[in-house]
Parts: C-alpha cells; sequence; structure tokens
C-alpha cells in the first residue's frame, strides 16, 4: 500500500498556505517533495501491514494536524526499529480501554510504554487560519506593477472576505499615492462589518529589488502566550494519567510545531521558572512546572518526555529536527533506557543539567541531505 499516488507529476509552484501538506507533495515535482514522498513511503512499509491503512488515511485526510502527527509516530517508529526494538502498536494496558500508541521492547534493559502527541501551537508568527491562509495566498499571488507587500496586520473575519474588493483596494491606493517614485505607500486600513481588519504597506521594486517569487515580502508576527510553554505542558497534561498504573515506564514524545521553543521553554514546561523570574499571569502550578518539586513532585507517572520540534518530512531529510530527552527525578518508574543514547537533561543539584549525547541522525544512520534548494 502506498500513501501517495504514481501520476506523473510537472507542477513544481510553491506550496499555497491554505493548501494541505498531503495535497501539495501529491502534486509536487520537486526534488524535494519526492524526497519527502519516498521517505514517507519507505518507512510506513516497514510499520505492519495491519497498521497501514490507519496511516494512510491519516497521511490522506488533508488535516494538517492529522498528517503531522502520522508522520511523528512513523517517525518514532523508524527511529526506535533501527535500534533494533521490537514495537507492539496499540497494546492492552490490564485495567484499562484505553491503549497507547506503542509498547517498545528495546534489544536491552526494560520495556516502555511510549505515547506520541503533537503541540500545534506557536508563541509567536502569523497566527494560522483557513479563510486568512486564503487571502495571504491571494496576496501572494496578487500582481503588482513595480510592488511588493507587507501584511502588518490580518485579522480574520467571520466570513470568506471577497478578493476582488480587496485587490481593488490595494491597486486604488497604490496608483492615489502622489509621492516620488520608490516611496513607501502606506495602505489605508480595510475592515469588514464581520471583522476583517487588514493593514498593508507597499514597497517599490526599485528600493528592495525584484527578485522575490511572490508580491509579499513579509508579515508581522504577534506573541500570543508568555513563560513556560503552556501549549506544551497542556499537551503532556491530556497524556499524564490516560493509562492508569502502569507496570513499565511510561514515556511521552511531545513534538511541537514552533521552531523558536528553546531548550529553557522545554526546561521551564517540566521544571517550573528559575528562582527570581516573575511573569504576568503566571500561577503558582505553572511556576512549579508539571513536574513540580521534589518536596511536591507531580505527574510522577510520567518517566520521562522526549521532545522534538519541527518534524516535518523535509526537516528530517535536511537533519533540521530538534530531539532531547528530558527525565524525570521523581518519577514512580524511572527510565534509563536506549533514548539516553540521545542527548538527555538530568534534575542534579537542583537544576536541569544536559548530558550530551549522540545526534538522531546519526542514531538512525541517516545522511542529511546538503542542498535545501531542493525544496524551493
Amino acid at each position: 500500500m502506498t500513501v501517495f499516488g504514481v501520476n506523473p507529476r510537472t507542477d513544481t509552484g510553491r506550496k499555497n498556505l491554505s493548501e494541505s501538506v498531503f495535497a501539495y507533495l501529491n502534486r509536487s515535482a520537486k526534488r524535494g517533495s519526492a524526497e519527502s514522498r519516498a521517505l514517507i513511503e519507505e518507512w510506513m512499509f516497514h510499520t505492519p501491514r495491519s497498521e497501514q491503512d490507519e496511516f494512510c488515511a491519516r497521511f490522506r485526510s488533508g488535516d494538517n494536524v492529522q498528517f503531522g502527527t502520522a508522520f511523528q509516530e512513523l517517525f518514532l517508529h523508524e527511529f526506535l526499529r533501527r535500534q533494533k526494538c521490537t514495537l507492539d502498536f496499540h497494546p492492552s494496558i490490564p485495567g484499562s480501554s484505553k491503549r497507547p500508541d506503542f509498547l517498545v521492547r528495546p534489544p536491552y534493559g526494560d520495556g516502555f510504554i511510549l505515547e506520541a502527541r503533537t503541540s500545534t501551537d506557536v508563541a509567536s508568527g502569523p497566527q494560522r487560519n483557513p479563510r486568512g491562509d486564503r487571502i495571504r495566498d491571494f496576496l501572494r499571488q496578487m500582481k503588482l506593477d513595480g510592488y511588493r507587500l507587507s501584511i502588518d496586520e490580518l485579522t480574520v473575519g467571520t466570513s470568506d472576505l471577497p478578493q476582488k474588493a480587496l485587490r481593488k483596494h490595494v491597486v486604488d491606493a497604490i496608483a492615489a499615492d502622489s509621492g516620488e517614485a520608490g516611496a513607501i505607500v502606506r495602505i489605508p486600513n480595510y475592515s469588514t462589518a464581520d471583522g476583517w481588519r487588514i493593514r498593508l504597506t507597499a514597497f517599490s521594486s526599485r528600493r528592495y529589488g525584484s527578485s522575490r517569487s511572490t508580491t509579499v515580502m513579509q508579515e508581522a508576527w504577534g506573541r500570543t502566550w508568555n513563560g513556560p510553554s503552556y501549549p506544551l505542558r497542556d499537551a503532556l497534561k491530556k497524556k499524564a494519567g490516560k493509562y492508569g498504573q502502569l507496570a513499565m515506564p511510561y514515556v511521552v514524545a511531545v513534538n511541537s510545531a514552533d521552531v523558536m521553543l528553546t531548550d529553557r521553554d522545554f526546561e521551564e514546561t517540566l521544571f517550573g521558572v528559575r528562582s527570581g523570574i516573575t511573569i504576568a499571569g503566571m500561577t503558582d502550578e505553572l511556576a512549579r512546572g508539571f513536574w513540580g518539586t521534589e518536596s511536591a513532585p507531580n505527574h510522577r507517572r510520567v518517566s520521562a518526555v522526549l521532545f522534538t520540534k519541527n518534524l516535518w518530512p523535509a526537516t528530517v531529510l535536511l537533519g533540521q529536527v530538534y530531539a532531547c530527552l528530558y527525565l524525570n527525578p521523581w518519577a514512580e518508574r524511572p527510565y534509563d533506557g536506549l533514548l539516553t543514547r540521545l542527548p538527555t537533561f538530568r534534575f542534579e543539584n537542583g537544576e536541569a543539567r544536559e548530558h550530551p549525547g549522540e545526534p538522531w541522525h546519526e542514531l538512525m544512520n541517516l545522511q542529511p541531505l546538503a542542498d535545501a534548494s531542493l525544496w524551493d
């Protein structure tokens, strides 16, 4: 069984923001897209035949979250398979009707339960919305004689925005500008009764160059949350006690779509904010972190957390995926198995300290591609 069609492909256009990852990969003739398809097909071939129908359905769903979670599970399966582990999909758990993603039996040491979770929230960047992405695509593809656009604000309304009226607004504003050639044009705000609010600035291509492939040069970013990575914490809480008492270590793998996260974000999510730091609106619970403190530990059933970020076929092929393991010092069933070959944080002397490990792509014996332009 294959995920993608075998039809000839000639389209070398870029991905539209409103287009699903599957739809783009399935139509794209770019070499990077072909490499991504081949990676997914190869890794899925290594899964049991009984699981492949579900994987295909999730990849083909047109839902980018479903695509991402399916790829995360495929990545984990392939990573552990290459470490000579045996994996059972959706094993039964005594005393629970729910089934985790994997029971992992390593070639040495004790087995463990592994559950995957994806966090799609990002702290900063354009806030994604299907209606908003359709307008972004429209602006990117708009042909303006000698001008590029900056999106300074894009607030999405409750219904689709007529594109013809927006185009007329932009074109008329540029035509009405009386400044000297090459001046910046501040386009008047565009708003509608159902909540749309768009602020744009036009820049002359003479000043900023005409080599860009789209009309939109940039978009302003906002920040939607602060402090410890609340979306990561929410993702963990949904998995923490899902299966009750377990007879073996329980590892939760969390992949974040937020490429701006750092080790400190992961550390504060689990162990709380460092002493002396105050963040407005932060509760005592969030300040203590997901695992609490030595005197008041929390979520002790979670033995370890494997954090990854920006996990997609392209970033795997380019070797750009972050992966790091954090161990719970107060776990009911501590974990100290083969995943600690990755860079690992252990809580020692009151703080999380990193123990260098091997990069995930070396453990998988994958040679990253050197040419990122394959996706251009």
